[in-house]
């Protein structure tokens, strides 16, 4: 029923990688006026990562957006969902990894552990989730959830998530999952993905740091918490 789960690319050699970030948005990282400036439509994207594979960039990594931030251009107010972003740049290129940018809190384990092996088993494995414990408040209000005030919270949450998830993808027998956050009886995901997916988390404060150097394989920080952290060791 399930595959051997074999080493994800990323893990097989010691090299520095490269990447795109936020060309799902428009604007992508650049807050501008410009009338040039990125359109993040489905065909410049799939114009982009076919460049990017050729060219031997490692992955694409989007953002997963539900509103945008206002203004004259309304910043990221034009967005492609994450999952089905990934799906469709998979299908056009042949080397590179997409990932997928998805919210705990609106995405149910069962549904993201399917879709994200769905994916590796259509791409040879090169499918990687960036889990959102959450942040942004009007998004939330955007949606009718509610953003926890505390870290504590969202990352505890955050935590049953991805535990979940990853019991789906290695467990070889039906479980039921008693938790805080879910109870389910003979919660199972086959098939397993091909390769363990890398996964990716971005976080500035302390619990957010303690969740990502737990469970993920790569963490991204601002600058400045990082060094706050070293004045904090030191």
């Amino acid at each position: 029923m399930s595959q051997p789960v074999q080493q994800h690319p990323f893990f097989q050699h010691d090299k520095f990688l490269l990447a795109t970030f936020s060309s799902n948005c428009s604007g992508g990282m650049t807050v501008s006026r410009l009338p040039d400036r990125w359109q993040a439509t489905m065909e410049n994207n799939i114009q982009l990562a076919k460049l990017l594979d050729d060219a031997g960039i490692d992955f694409m990594l989007p953002i997963a957006r539900w509103i945008g931030y206002g203004g004259e251009t309304d910043f990221h107010g034009t967005v492609l969902e994450t999952m089905t972003w990934a799906a469709t740049i998979l299908a056009h290129t042949r080397r590179i990894t997409a990932f997928a940018t998805m919210h705990t809190v609106a995405n149910h384990p069962v549904v993201l552990a399917k879709q994200i092996a769905t994916l590796s088993e259509a791409s040879g494995g090169r499918i990687g989730l960036n889990i959102v414990a959450g942040w942004n408040k009007p998004e939330y209000d955007a949606l009718g959830l509610t953003l926890p005030d505390d870290h504590e919270t969202r990352y505890g949450y955050a935590q049953e998530w991805f535990d979940f998830v990853r019991k789906l993808w290695t467990s070889e027998q039906p479980f039921d999952w008693k938790g805080k956050y879910w109870n389910t009886t003979r919660s199972y995901g086959w098939p397993h993905p091909v390769s363990a997916p890398p996964i990716v988390n971005a976080a500035g404060s302390g619990q957010g740091r303690d969740f990502a150097t737990s469970n993920v394989d790569f963490l991204f920080t601002p600058a400045i918490d990082l060094a706050r952290s070293r004045d904090e060791i030191a």
